[in-house]
């Protein structure tokens, strides 16, 4: 039997962006690890990026040789990028991201840097502010094999690990492996877009809804990476009538590529982690309205009031998403707020790790999640947490972390109040979480 990982989502991110967020994540820490310890069963990878496109095969451990995340490398490595080329999608995406979508400045942004990569390559690089091509060490990766899909054979299982809700060539292929009784397992992160539109936008809702519809006619088994969303999506089964099996995958904790309690020697590297203030408290994630970043701004303003010049920096790190328009109107109308507060947008797994280590600790404050990836990794370092006590977030570290209700603003004050200026409570919270055994 061969394992068949849905890898589309994932190349689609690669092209445009250069860091990766929770899911992706979780996908090329699966795919890595099956590939290093799976001996008797081959893990191979199916993905389509082109909408007239053959599905294209290749081998995990092919691919993912890299203990860190590189999209570029990903890309090159299956014949997606050329190395050589001026500069990739992700660089031109990354570029445009400081310009307001579907704005003419953008556009124009788009169209001069387009003609530049043909005419002057270096010049259009500089533009950019990226190194000369001559400094890269991309140009050196050779491409893998892969080869175009032929046939799967019934014994053949295919889990779709991404999140593509609308129809690719690789989920037409899992139905017709589903029809000709192979096995076909749909990930599931969260119903979050059915159960709770309000914190998506419109259009992911409404494709969310129709995925999870159609899902039921090519899926053997659903795999929920937390209890909390095998019982959403079984109550959502018996509402429509479907009795597909559906079994909980927990997450592990491991940050992979650093040792468990890995400390930091304050002497990184990063441009990001040099700009922010000490002490700092952080929170990971993307600024969505789901994961709370208003609330816990009012919270600062709390504490400032209270704490004054004690009060540490709160770093947010994560891209900003959907519905922020509250988080970027306390932000915006508190310049004393500001001086507290950073911004990284974009933090690779380096910068990231840095971060885990030299915080205070970490804060959660999501209204809901089908996980809670942070609050794992910031205990791979024995770093404690607090968390709202929402959804599947009890899951991830049990009695390890402290738990707020996520809307009540005077208890994470207070909680959050408590970590800073009890160093022997928040020091024997942080013993406990090192000598815990945490899944790898």
């Amino acid at each position: 039997m061969s394992l068949y990982f849905d890898l589309t989502d994932l190349l689609k991110h690669a092209k445009k962006n250069s860091t990766v967020s929770g899911i992706q994540r979780v996908q090329i820490r699966v795919l890595q690890h099956l590939a290093a310890q799976t001996q008797q069963q081959e893990i191979l990878c199916a993905y389509d990026i082109g909408r007239f496109r053959r599905v294209r095969i290749c081998r995990a451990q092919d691919l993912f040789i890299d203990k860190k995340y590189n999209a570029q490398r990903i890309l090159v490595r299956l014949g997606l990028e050329n190395p050589n080329t001026a500069f990739s999608s992700r660089e031109l995406y990354d570029d445009l991201a400081n310009y307001k979508k579907k704005s003419l400045k953008r556009v124009l942004r788009k169209v001069k840097l387009l003609i530049l990569r043909r005419l002057r390559p270096d010049y259009a690089r500089a533009q950019m502010n990226l190194v000369p091509l001559s400094k890269q060490n991309d140009s050196q990766i050779t491409t893998i094999q892969t080869w175009p899909h032929r046939k799967l054979h019934k014994h053949d299982h295919v889990v779709l690990i991404g999140t593509n809700w609308n129809v690719s060539t690789v989920e037409t292929l899992a139905k017709q492996h589903f029809l000709c009784g192979g096995k076909v397992s749909q990930v599931m992160y969260d119903l979050i877009p059915y159960r709770y539109p309000e914190y998506s936008i419109d259009s992911l809702a409404k494709k969310f809804s129709i995925f999870l519809y159609r899902s039921r006619s090519f899926v053997s088994q659903y795999i929920c990476i937390s209890e909390a969303v095998r019982i959403d999506l079984q109550k959502y089964l018996a509402e429509t009538g479907s009795d597909i099996p559906t079994v909980t995958w927990p997450l592990a904790h491991e940050f992979v590529g650093y040792d468990r309690n890995e400390t930091s020697n304050q002497s990184s590297d990063s441009p990001i982690v040099k700009k922010i203030s000490k002490p700092f408290v952080l929170c990971v994630g993307t600024i969505e309205v789901r994961k709370n970043g208003a609330m816990l701004l009012a919270v600062w303003q709390q504490l400032q009031k209270e704490l004054g010049d004690k009060t540490p920096q709160l770093v947010f790190a994560g891209k900003y998403g959907w519905k922020i328009l509250p988080f970027q109107e306390r932000l915006q109308s508190d310049t004393v707020l500001q001086h507290k507060v950073t911004v990284a947008k974009q933090v690779t797994d380096d910068d990231l790790a840095e971060l885990y280590k030299q915080c205070l600790f970490s804060v959660t404050p999501s209204l809901v999640e089908g996980w809670g990836l942070p609050i794992g990794e910031a205990a791979w370092f024995g770093k404690f947490s607090i968390v709202s006590s929402s959804s599947s977030l009890p899951e991830v570290c049990g009695n390890l972390v402290d738990y707020i209700e996520p809307n009540n603003i005077d208890e994470w004050s207070q909680a959050i109040k408590r970590a800073i200026l009890d160093d022997k409570y928040r020091q024997q919270r942080e013993k406990i979480i090192a000598q815990s055994p945490l899944r790898l």
